[in-house]
């Protein structure tokens, strides 16, 4: 499993219409290999979108706060064909920005979480 989180900071372009952002988040996910099953674009007043595809294995979220030109990413999948870092990229393009603290969250596998 992969979980990982990433700080986006700089953001040159921090409120990107929802469309080309779930673009970005799309080709983000083709790239991990993963599949889209829904698809959740919400807007905030006065400023800020948080954006949320249901994959077939987990979730890809993207928070932006334009005001400070930042923006928060969540990648959780149970499969992945390149590293999260590398498949990222449109969604950095897309905002202008660079991920500049990531971290990678251990989460427990079905598989070991099974009783001995």
């Amino acid at each position: 499993m992969i979980h990982a989180v990433y700080d986006i900071t700089g953001c040159t372009m921090p409120a990107p219409d929802t469309g080309t952002l779930l673009d970005a988040m799309r080709a983000t996910a083709s790239q991990l290999g993963c599949t889209v099953l829904g698809e959740l674009p919400v807007l905030f007043q006065p400023h800020g979108t948080t954006c949320v595809l249901v994959l077939a294995e987990s979730h890809l979220t993207v928070s932006t706060w334009p005001e400070h030109q930042l923006a928060h990413l969540d990648v959780f999948t149970c499969r992945a064909d390149i590293d999260p870092e590398h498949a990222i990229t449109p969604i950095l393009d897309v905002l202008g920005g660079r991920a500049i603290h990531g971290q990678r969250i251990h989460r427990t596998g079905p598989r070991s979480a099974l009783p001995v």
